[in-house]
């Protein structure tokens, strides 16, 4: 130390070591070689201070930039890339190392040097008391009862550049009083608000101790936020104002030239900072890093400039000495300029490079990611600003590191700031051997990254990768089928990908083909029926996903798997990803070209460009869903324009949007029944034809004042569709399409008609069929029929059509007449195949399926006689519906089947619906409170070995942990089939065990397992706040008699997943209020009086006189309170509004019933 300087010259080596060591490098963990750190007290060069103290000067900090060789490139980044930056990868939160005091060299040694102990993987200690406690602890920004540099910043009338300057303006009066205060400053802005006075500046070796002091004093009140990180709304400025405030005084220290002609300032604010950045205690660490990355970002611009300049002078120069006559005292004024720059600019390099080799290095993977997201948006701020020294390798490398960080935020930066790069294509060639080493990771985060928004941000980054010709045609093809992606803002953004490597597919195929315009000539003039050089487009687009999805082919068990865990009512993948094509490729916007496409026959081409449009048959499905989002898109956009709330749009353009609806509508109906004749024989093409009639405005037709004819013959090739299909998504979409046509009343009558015909044609087949004595061996047909019965029960009331008894037309000679007259109604043909003994398990998926088929058009039957009774509660019912008959079918399908079998799965769910949807009478007028009635008991076992079943499967396949059911709750189940289930699953388990299934098939499994444990646990709920199951009688000591199910399914319910606790968590909204402490005998009985006297009150003002039999009714009966009805209500009666009206007429009882459901 100098000894007329009030400031030593700063010690900031963090690592203790010997004096008499000569090493000049050791070895990290990782192999990589590094550097000992320079010591400043070594260096020889003095500078004389603004108050005439000679100062030291740094000659070297750690090494010139760039020292790193590529020896050393390479060896640290093969064992970086594989997860060990420099040996010190992210630290576990859960590992700490116990603090101990500063070591210190013997006193004996003429140098000395600190370190900091290990930092914790928290803020050093463990918060004491709850988050409110610790929050009052927070450090926030005012300027009030603040003094210093701190005061000065944040309070108003000051701006940072005054404030910079009034503190140059001190350093040289006092640098010691200077300095002090912007170290006291940067430690206030941590939260902390111990200080250090100036014999801590003065000896700046002993920094590491003053800071670790520092430490301790502020972690004894355990802060849990400081202002950097801090969410209330006074410390919203507080980042920038301090970032901003030490870029404004590297500036105007740069502007003065005190920067460089008075290094203390720099080496002092490195020393302090650099020594906070490396502290165990985050406010502490994470300030300190800030403020130097903002430093770093300045001198990075300082540089520049410097750089710039110097360039300038240069030109300067060598435009002087070319002159006629030389001014050789100018030449050399300039030439003593140039290097005056170049020195600054090496000075200022020379900062940066200390701020990166003592900050950087450790806390771009240090443990908190705020602090990883600070050092990558830095890094990326210096390869822009300075690319000549920033932009190699050895920096860029830190951007790969960092692409497999664990927390999103960090690889979400990266992505970000890597976009930055690649987005200015002068950067290409210095970014290939980066793009070489990291692409395959690029595209593994675009295609499995966990986050959504890092997948979306990663695709728009690989497709400017894409443009400079870097990826490989596997990673485009692994993008590319990105557009099956089951998330939207990933299939958007793979549109710009996927639209470029069409056009590169159409380009080559055009050059193919003898280029652009030698087709125009051969093509002629394009005409709607004559091919078109767009179709060529087409063909690439669905050659393309054809391509893509040829992998999800290969797989067609999983994706079975896929479709039945798919959520009903969703978009298919292909019209998913045909919605992606038609934003991304304008050929699809054309609706009425891909039509004509589809239309036109090429199957006897033989000119070239015919022969390479010919289309297979899986890219014909994909045009149909292309044609269906362009048309479907068009629509829309042509509806939008002309919703009034748009601004202010002409009369004439909405009368054009009104206009171009029209015209879309009646050119559609046109070509829909051709469509259907050309790909209505294929089912897989007829659902996609038949999903255009949805988007159908059929009053057009009105409008338009066409002949009903025209939509007459619409509704015959949809019924045609309908009777001559049984594929499930055929008739799933011609009933749709028929549900469409019948909400348009002007032509109500036209498809009550139709509707009628396929009705009568399918009732009249059903028995037919069935008139047969040998029925069982025409299963197929049968199946087909009732599948048919089925979706036309979807769609209208089937009440009239179910208990038709007309005899069917004899037209088959071996067909016999029918056993009994009894059987001819649907109904009860329906009854007759539940109940046949030759449908079992053996009997094969056909037989199945009828089952399956059957059971849906009962229960729809038994919906429609459930309305039909509500909407005409109030007149005279002559015939009540009876479930009995149906309900005893479904137990004996049970019991013939094992626990987990599928027909067993969906009997027991139809019989629980069944008893559910006529709970929804329980509060409705007294004469139809007989139609409510529990389960059947013998149901109960079979059940509870059900959910057993599935419980273990599930439990099985996800390799979880289960308890044990009691014996006595299932003790009436039947042993046989629990144990043949036991064994099946066993042998399911063991299949998987031995590779036979791949990892994503048996994810794909588990799902589906949990899928099916959570429906039919779901239905077993409902049933049970219903009241129709698990309310079990009592004897007369008070026992029950049946088994005790919601006990039962409960048992497990915190160790199989969120999903299925939260299907059960709906058994406990009801008991929300069950732990309300009961009153004294004769407080209740006042209590009750009153509430008594208000309810029959309020109930004589209801037009409904019956309800006050729910009012006062037992206790006992009710046994579920006033808010198990309106979980009841929620359940299985949403729409009645009487019985809401009860509801809320009941409310003052609802503290008793809440005790009683306690009970």
């Amino acid at each position: 130390m100098s000894p007329s300087s009030p400031i030593g010259t700063p010690d900031t080596s963090l690592e203790l070591h010997d004096d008499n060591d000569n090493n000049t490098a050791r070895r990290r963990v990782s192999g990589r070689v590094r550097s000992k750190p320079v010591l400043l007290s070594d260096d020889a060069y003095l500078s004389q201070a603004s108050n005439g103290v000679k100062r030291k000067r740094v000659e070297s900090r750690a090494g010139k930039l760039g020292d790193l060789s590529d020896e050393e490139l390479e060896g640290g980044a093969t064992s970086s890339s594989e997860g060990d930056h420099d040996g010190e990868d992210f630290r576990a939160p859960g590992r700490r190392k116990k603090k101990g005091g500063s070591a210190r060299k013997p006193a004996a040694k003429k140098s000395r040097t600190m370190t900091l102990p290990e930092r914790p993987a928290v803020n050093g200690i463990k918060k004491a008391g709850n988050a409110r406690k610790a929050r009052a602890k927070t450090a926030e920004v005012a300027a009030e009862g603040e003094t210093g540099l701190f005061s000065e910043i944040f309070s108003e009338g000051h701006t940072v550049e005054a404030v910079a300057a009034d503190w140059i303006s001190r350093w040289e009066q006092n640098n010691t009083e200077a300095m002090t205060d912007l170290v006291n400053f940067v430690i206030r802005c941590s939260g902390c608000r111990e200080t250090v006075d100036v014999h801590a500046i003065e000896d700046p070796d002993n920094a590491v101790s003053k800071l670790t002091d520092l430490q301790d004093e502020f972690q004894q009140l355990a802060p849990s936020d400081y202002p950097l990180i801090s969410k209330l709304k006074a410390n919203a400025s507080f980042r920038p104002t301090i970032t901003n405030f030490f870029e404004t005084l590297i500036q105007a220290c740069h502007a003065s030239g005190v920067l460089y002609s008075d290094l203390a300032i720099i080496e002092n604010i490195e020393v302090w900072v650099s020594t906070m950045s490396s502290a165990g205690m985050r406010p502490f660490r994470h300030t300190a890093t800030v403020i130097s990355l903002a430093i770093a970002n300045q001198l990075c611009r300082v540089a520049t400039e410097n750089s710039e300049n110097a360039a300038k002078t240069e030109r300067q120069k060598d435009g002087e000495q070319k002159k006629k006559k030389v001014n050789q005292q100018r030449v050399k004024e300039l030439a003593a300029k140039v290097i005056d720059l170049q020195r600054k600019r090496e000075q200022a390099l020379e900062s940066i490079q200390s701020i990166f080799n003592t900050v950087f290095v450790h806390r771009y993977r240090d443990v908190d990611p705020k602090i990883r997201v600070d050092c990558v948006t830095a890094l990326g701020n210096w390869i822009v600003t300075l690319p000549d020294v920033f932009f190699e390798g050895i920096y860029l490398r830190y951007l790969g590191w960092v692409l497999s960080d664990p927390i999103a935020a960090t690889r979400a930066e990266v992505i970000k700031q890597l976009t930055r790069l690649y987005k200015n294509k002068d950067n290409v060639a210095r970014l290939r051997q980066f793009t070489e080493r990291f692409r395959s990771r690029m595209v593994e985060m675009a295609t499995r990254d966990s986050e959504v928004g890092i997948r979306a941000s990663t695709v728009d980054l690989l497709d400017l990768i894409r443009e400079t010709g870097l990826l490989e045609p596997a990673d485009i093809d692994n993008i590319g089928r990105l557009v099956f992606d089951t998330e939207p803002r990933v299939r958007k953004a793979v549109t710009g990908f996927f639209a470029e490597n069409i056009q590169d597919m159409y380009d080559d195929s055009v050059e193919e083909l003898g280029g652009e315009n030698e087709l125009a000539e051969s093509l002629g003039e394009e005409s709607e029926s004559s091919p078109r050089l767009g179709w060529l487009k087409l063909k690439c687009v669905v050659e393309a996903l054809q391509a893509y999805d040829a992998d999800a082919d290969q797989d067609g068990a999983s994706h079975e798997l896929m479709a039945s865990l798919a959520a009903a009512g969703t978009d298919s993948r292909y019209a998913l990803a045909a919605q992606t094509v038609y934003d991304g490729v304008e050929a699809t916007r054309d609706w009425e070209m891909v039509a004509s496409y589809l239309l036109y026959d090429l199957s006897a081409a033989t000119a070239p460009f015919d022969q390479r449009c010919q289309l297979t048959e899986k890219e014909e499905i994909l045009l149909l869903e292309v044609l269906n989002a362009s048309v479907k898109q068009n629509l829309l956009d042509a509806a939008d324009a002309d919703k009034p709330s748009k601004a202010k749009r002409s009369k004439a353009r909405r009368n054009e949007s009104t206009e171009t609806q029209e015209m879309i509508a009646s050119n559609l109906a046109a070509i829909i029944p051709n469509l259907l004749r050309k790909y209505g024989s294929a089912s897989s093409t007829a659902s996609v034809v038949l999903r255009l009639e949805h988007v159908l405005n059929l009053e057009i037709f009105q409008e338009l004042r066409q002949d009903s004819t025209a939509y007459a013959s619409l509704l015959d090739d949809i019924n045609k569709q309908f009777l001559t299909h049984a594929d499930t998504a055929v008739l799933t979409e011609a009933s749709t399409a028929l549900l469409h046509a019948r909400s348009f009343e002007d032509l109500e009558e036209v498809t009550q008609g139709k509707v009628d015909e396929l009705w009568d044609n399918t009732i009249s087949s059903l028995k037919t069929y069935m008139s047969l004595e040998d029925w069982v061996e025409q299963v197929q047909g049968i199946s087909a029929t009732v599948r048919r019965i089925a979706h036309l029960a979807s769609i209208m009331d089937c009440i009239v059509f179910f208990h038709t008894e007309k005899t069917p037309s004899v037209r088959n000679k071996k067909k016999k007449t029918p056993s009994s007259s009894e059987t001819t109604c649907i109904f009860d043909l329906c009854l007759i195949i539940l109940r046949e003994p030759a449908l079992d398990s053996e009997a094969g998926d056909v037989a199945d399926d009828l089952l399956t088929s059957t059971m849906k058009a009962l229960l729809l039957y038994y919906m429609w006689r459930v309305r039909d009774v509500q909407v005409r509660s109030t007149e005279p019912i002559t015939g009540y519906p009876d479930p009995e008959q149906f309900a005893l079918a479904l137990i004996n399908i049970m019991q013939s089947r094992h626990p987990t079998d599928t027909i067993r799965l969906a009997a027991l769910g139809n019989l629980l619906d069944l008893y559910t949807l006529f709970a929804t009478f329980r509060h409705k007028d007294a004469h139809l409170q007989h139609l409510v009635q529990p389960v059947d008991a013998s149901a109960e076992p079979l059940l509870l070995a059900t959910f057993t079943a599935l419980e273990k499967n599930y439990a099985k396949k996800s390799k979880r942990k289960v308890e044990a059911p009691l014996t006595d709750s299932v003790d009436d189940a039947p042993e046989d089939d629990d144990d043949d289930d036991d064994n099946d699953l066993e042998s399911d388990e063991d299949g998987q065990q031995n590779g036979s299934l791949t990892a994503e098939r048996r994810q794909q499994e588990t799902m589906l397992a949990e899928q099916r444990l959570c429906e039919t646990t779901g239905k077993i709920v409902l049933a049970i706040v219903a009241r129709v199951l698990d309310h079990a009688s009592r004897d007369a000591e008070g026992g029950r008699k049946r088994p005790n199910i919601r006990d039962r399914i409960i048992t497990n319910k915190l160790r199989l997943g969120s999903n299925f606790k939260e299907v059960l968590a709906y058994l406990d909204n009801p008991a929300s209020k069950a732990s309300k402490k009961k009153r004294p005998a004769a407080q209740t009985r006042k209590a009750e009086q009153a509430r008594k006297a208000k309810s029959k009150a309020m109930i004589e003002d209801e037009e409904d006189s019956d309800d006050d039999v729910d009012v006062d009714g037992d206790a006992e009966e009710d046994d579920g309170g006033e808010e198990v009805r309106e979980e009841e209500d929620r359940i299985v009666d949403p729409d009645d509004e009487d019985e809401e009206a009860q509801v809320n007429g009941n409310g003052e009882n609802a503290d008793d019933e809440d005790e009683i459901m306690g009970d």
